[in-house]
């Protein structure tokens, strides 16, 4: 489930804009977004190869 939520999170991160950040602002979002996403990526990776 913390993973679901950690996808979530960040395809919501990455989607979200706001004019009152700035563009600096928003690409900081969408690295952070994006690395949620390669995160949850590396956790089912390593989870698959424990099994």
């Amino acid at each position: 489930m913390k993973l679901f939520f950690a996808i979530l999170l960040g395809s919501f991160l990455i989607g979200l804009t706001d004019d009152s950040f700035g563009k600096t602002g928003n690409i900081i979002i969408h690295v952070i977004g994006i690395g949620y996403n390669l995160g949850a990526i590396f956790i089912v990776r390593n989870k698959k190869e424990n099994l």
